[in-house]
Order: C-alpha cells, then structure tokens, then sequence
C-alpha cells in the first residue's frame, strides 16, 4: 500500500476524538498535521526500501522464490537469515573479534562460579550401539519425572511417572512432534514469540493459526484475560513460550495459576520452558519457574511442557530434550518420532541421567542465576546510559528486547540497526524475526516488530563487552548518544 494514500482529508464527522469546526486556523492546522505524518512516513518508508538488508530480507522471504532448483523453497531456512548476513560481513573469518549478541545459547564454558563442570569424555556402553526408543531411555524418561515431581509436585497427590515423559531431540522436534499429533483446531499464538514457531505453524496444515498481539504498553503481558478472550473465539491449542523469548519476562505464582485454571477442561496448553532455570525473581535461589506446580491431574490436565539441556544446563550440543505430559499425549508424541526424527541419540541420553539428580540440579540453577542477573544488570545499566529506555527490566531468560524507536530513521528498525552493527563486528536480531507471520500474510511495514531487536547476554563476558561497544560504536556514527555521554572504557 503506498502511505501517501492512508492519509487524506476526512469530512468533519469521520474523524474519531476531533471535532471539526468551520474556522480557517482549525482546518489549516489539521491539514499541516496530516501533512506532517504523511511526509514523515514517506521518508521512513523511502528509507527501508533503499535499505541493503530489506531489501535481502524480502528477497528471502518472498513468496515466490527465484531460483534454478525444482522443488527448492529457500526461505524454509529463514531463522539462519541473520547468521547468514554476518558471515558475509566477515564474522566467519574471526570470530573471537565479534560481539555475537544474537546467539539464542548460554555460555558453554566451565566458567561459572560455582557451576558444575559439564562432561568431557562419554562412557558409551553396548547397548547404546543399537537404535533406541523413540520416546527415549526409560531411565532418563524417569529421571525427568522424578525431578518435576522434586521441584513442583511436592505433596501433590497426582504424580509424574515415565509415561508422562517422551525424550526428544531437540526443542524443535518437540514441537514439531507436539504439531504433527493435533488434529482439526484452531492454534493461538502470540506476538512476539520464539522464531521457530514460525516455520512449525506454516508447515502443519492439521490446524487453524491465529496470531494475538500482545500490548506492548503493557509490556507483552500474557494475562488470563487474553486467554479468556482465545477461547471464546474457539480456539482448541494454545502455544507460548514461559519465560518469555525474545521479551525476557515471565509469568509466574498466580498469574499462572490462573492462567492454567481458565485452560483447563478447554484447551490444551502447549509451554514452552526452555529457560525455566533463568529466574531472577526468587532472589536467584535456585528455583525455576514452571507450570508442573500447578497441574492438578497430571493424565487430565491438558498441559504439555517442553524443556531440555540445551538453555539451563548449557548443552545444545547434546540436543537433548523432553516433553512432559498426559500418558495419552505423550504415547503419540513418542510414536511420531518413528517417522519424524528417529528419536534421541542414546549415549547422550545415558549421559544426561546424573545431571537432573533434583538437588544437584537445584545447586547448578543457583549458580547460574547470580552469573546471568550480573550480566543482565551490566548490559542495561550501558544500554540506559546511551539513552535505550525499559519500559521494566527482564526477570528472566537472557533476552533484551530492545526498543530502537529513538533512534535517527536508518537505524530506527531491527533490520537498518542490525546492517549498521554488522559494520562494527555486532550481531543482534531483527525484530521482524520474532513476529510470527506463517505463509508471509502480513507485509514487512506491518510489521509491530519492525521497530525492535534481540540481544542476548547468553554469551561470555568478554564477547559481551565487544558487543555492547559496538552498538556505542554505531550511536556515535549516527550522532544518536545523549548529550554529555561520556562512555565507560573497557579492556
């Protein structure tokens, strides 16, 4: 649509919160005004469109590839664009000069204070050469019901067993296991949320997706009204991630709580808890936030949680993860990985079993909280200091979801802000990316993302520093640091 036709002259009545009058001033002061957003908004647009990685994002996303291979859909890949982008820039070359803030993992090293050092060599036993369960070991399936009962089912008569368990591997393979087991239904999910949703709600045609945006004044909330009002319209699944990615809130206690109680008997709740661990509102005591604790019947209650080693015990590598649920649930979920994935590789699952002892796992989410708050509260604190405001600070996850609306136009969006920090050896990540818009419905501009990026304070100190003064580098080209800054000097 070309905004030079969204705004034109209305008749007096048509004007929503402006009475119209018959004096001149009036009216030449409304003309002026309309004007003024009209010129305005041409010249962001203008601005976007000339823009290199706009330009490349629609090339990537455009619904009708060009290319010389039958068959080949490249934007499938769409959640790599940005590493792509940046190993063209050079990143690949020399990493370690990089500050990689898009990164959607924790630090691997044994670095941490306190923290458990992870396994070096593997003990692979015989058994582990044959083809395994595809809903995973039942020692580890065990392990895992015993820790959520450990953790939040203390007391409770309805307990998890390991048949309310099905290892996966891989977040995303639980996911896509969880949607190719739906049936005929409406799906809700909400905006802005995790990437990879994006491609799992454009793939599966056995369900219905309907986007909600969340009210960014209200800091993307996820509140039992917004529920309410999803199942009222007839939706049957509800998908969200909790602690929230890319937004780094979470809902907790009651509000959880209730949120659970307005689902039940009505939809089933698919949540997402990959950063469960990285909890900063009990004081970093070690505890994780998750919907287990308030799951009255753990076969009745329809609540699946996904969760894993990659985000808490910093092991994506080991892509190991599970899928906690109703014993009906979770029987199709393990059957469908017979022609989906092939299930878990064995000897890392074997491997896994000690980690999830739960008071050693209490012990590790500790240490890892205090490291991870002390990294958040360094990049706020530089971010506030050149002039980024927060609506409020991140009680979990390691995400910033950083608003750019401040900024001069070229850098004013996630795609324009995120070319300039390639410049300076940055990643972050387009806000665009977060905006789940399966089969491209909505245009870019339409985009409530678009003014946004991620960055993650996942990686290690050092690499962290080098991305925080870059994106100082990047305000100083454009002259966008407030008055009297003065930097802070690091090594």
């Amino acid at each position: 649509m070309d905004p030079r036709n969204i705004l034109s002259p209305q008749p007096r009545s048509g004007v929503p919160g402006i009475t119209m009058t018959d004096d001149n001033n009036e009216q030449h002061s409304f003309q002026e005004l309309l004007q003024s957003l009209q010129n305005a908004m041409v010249a962001a647009t203008a601005i976007e469109r000339s823009s290199t990685p706009h330009l490349r994002y629609r090339e990537a996303h455009a619904a009708k590839p060009v290319h010389k291979h039958p068959g080949l859909d490249p934007s499938k890949a769409s959640t790599v664009w940005t590493t792509e982008r940046a190993y063209e820039a050079g990143f690949l070359d020399c990493p370690e000069e990089w500050g990689n803030l898009g990164q959607g993992a924790p630090e691997v090293e044994d670095t941490i204070p306190h923290a458990f050092h992870k396994p070096t060599t593997l003990d692979i036993s015989v058994n582990s050469r044959e083809y395994g369960p595809v809903a995973g070991i039942m020692p580890l399936r065990k392990a895992v019901a015993d820790l959520y009962n450990a953790h939040y089912r203390e007391g409770k008569e309805s307990q998890y067993t390991w048949e309310n368990v099905a290892i996966v591997p891989g977040g995303r393979a639980g996911l896509i296991r969880i949607a190719a087991v739906l049936n005929n239904a409406y799906l809700s999910f909400f905006i802005p949320d995790y990437t990879a949703y994006n491609e799992m709600l454009g793939l599966f045609k056995n369900f219905s997706a309907l986007p909600t945006l969340l009210d960014e004044e209200d800091g993307y909330e996820l509140h039992p009204e917004k529920i309410k009002e999803e199942i009222k319209r007839g939706v049957q699944v509800i998908l969200t991630s909790n602690p929230r990615n890319p937004t780094g809130h979470t809902v907790k206690d009651e509000a959880l709580k209730e949120l659970m109680d307005v689902c039940r008997g009505r939809s089933t709740l698919i949540m997402d808890e990959f950063y469960a661990g990285y909890n900063y509102t009990s004081d970093c005591d070690g505890t994780s936030v998750s919907c287990a604790r308030y799951v009255e019947d753990v076969n009745n209650d329809d609540v699946l949680i996904i969760d894993g080693l990659t985000k808490r015990f910093r092991l994506p590598g080991w892509r190991i993860a599970w899928v906690v649920g109703p014993k009906e649930f979770i029987k199709a979920i393990g059957s469908c990985g017979s022609y989906l994935d092939g299930g878990s590789n064995v000897p890392f699952q074997e491997a896994a079993i000690p980690l999830l002892e739960p008071n050693f796992v209490r012990a590790e989410m500790r240490a890892l909280q205090l490291h991870f708050r002390d990294k958040r509260d360094y990049v706020i604190r530089r971010l506030s200091d050149m002039g980024f405001k927060f609506r409020s600070i991140p009680d979990s996850t390691f995400y910033i979801w950083l608003d750019l609306s401040h900024l001069p136009p070229k850098i004013q969006n996630g795609l324009g802000f995120f070319e300039e920090c390639l410049k300076e050896k940055v990643i972050v990540v387009p806000g665009i990316f977060f905006d789940l818009n399966p089969q491209s419905r909505r245009d870019l501009f339409d985009s409530p993302c678009h003014h946004y990026c991620r960055l993650s304070y996942g990686p290690k100190w050092d690499t962290l520093k080098k991305g925080i003064n870059g994106i100082e580098r990047v305000l100083q080209k454009h002259d966008a640091l407030p008055e009297g800054y003065t930097g802070e000097a690091e090594e």
